[in-house]
């Protein structure tokens, strides 16, 4: 409790029941009033760490969120790296395959064109 002992006028202070110690009423009401103050502040500045104690811990764990998705991005930006290089791959081998079915298309008609011709010629040797 704060005592406080001040020289002012007889109806500014208030005797208390021990007679003992005089303390003016207004500076008991100012000094309840810090007081007061001082345990609400102190109040709130537990508050306030506690929810920057929680705050951390939050970010802390969408911190390890980012962390996973960015390496789960990597894996899967590898995984497409390797996916365009099979179908480049394919692509190329369909390629390869159109480019003998032509040759193969062009050699198929000459055949053809030969055998006609052949039988054309083989006929009138016969007639």
């Amino acid at each position: 409790m704060i005592c406080l002992m001040m020289m002012s006028s007889a109806n500014s202070q208030q005797r208390l029941s021990d007679s003992t110690v005089i303390v003016p009423v207004k500076s008991l009401r100012n000094a309840l009033a810090v007081k007061a103050d001082r345990d609400n502040l102190k109040n709130q500045l537990g508050v306030a760490r506690d929810s920057i104690t929680v705050m951390d811990s939050i970010i802390t764990k969408q911190d390890k969120i980012i962390k996973v998705s960015d390496s789960t991005r990597l894996v899967l930006d590898s995984l497409i790296d390797d996916y365009e290089g099979t179908v480049t791959a394919k692509n190329g081998i369909i390629h390869e395959q159109d480019g003998k079915i032509n040759s193969l298309e062009k050699t198929i008609k000459a055949l053809v064109g030969t055998v006609i011709a052949t039988t054309v010629a083989f006929l009138a040797v016969l007639l």
